[in-house]
């Protein structure tokens, strides 16, 4: 009977509450899959910079998936992206870097004007994920400022994700879910009595 109670259960709820909230995306062309610079905005010293799919200074991605590859000499390049959000929700940023440690080099990712993380002359890493925690404002900028004139930066993954709101209709589908289970246990327990 239990078991009957609790399969039961799961068929009255619906599906999007079983799911949970899901997060979305706010970066257009983050992992560089039109392999190009599609959607986002570039400036400064922008040369020796692309899109590769090689395997360059052992940069590659599995599958051969694209990746940007960022080498400006004499000056840093540019790469940024505007979107909108809901103003006051937290967002999550996170993007993958590597380098070859090559000097002189340097690094900025800032969120509306303020850095997350500003590195220079930084010695050789492999793909390593960075993660932040910002507060939208509505209308945000997250930008990429770099040079290496030797040698390559290498970026990947970029994501600025927030939880989904969930819709009215959301709402009404598990209040539903939660009537017919509270009508399932008050069937059960009046067959006992």
């Amino acid at each position: 009977m239990r078991h009957a109670l609790a399969v039961m259960a799961v068929l009255c709820l619906p599906s999007a509450a079983l799911a949970g909230p899901q997060a979305s995306n706010l970066i257009i062309n983050g992992n560089f899959s039109t392999s190009d610079f599609t959607g986002w905005s570039t400036g400064g010293t922008f040369i020796f910079s692309g899109v590769t799919t090689s395997n360059f200074d052992d940069y590659g991605r599995p599958g051969g998936a694209p990746y940007a590859l960022l080498g400006p000499v004499g000056g840093d390049g540019t790469l940024s992206q505007s979107f909108a959000d809901h103003a006051g929700q937290h967002l999550t940023v996170s993007f993958l870097l590597a380098v070859d440690g090559q000097t002189p080099n340097d690094f900025t990712a800032s969120f509306d004007g303020a850095a997350l993380l500003a590195v220079s002359d930084a010695p050789a890493q492999g793909w390593t994920e960075y993660t932040y925690s910002v507060t939208a404002t509505g209308l945000d900028t997250l930008n990429f400022s770099f040079r290496d004139d030797p040698g390559y930066w290498a970026l990947d993954g970029i994501s600025v994700t927030q939880t989904a709101v969930p819709e009215p209709a959301s709402l009404a589908g598990l209040g539903g879910g939660l009537a017919c289970l509270a009508a399932m246990l008050w069937r059960t327990r009046a067959r006992k009595t």
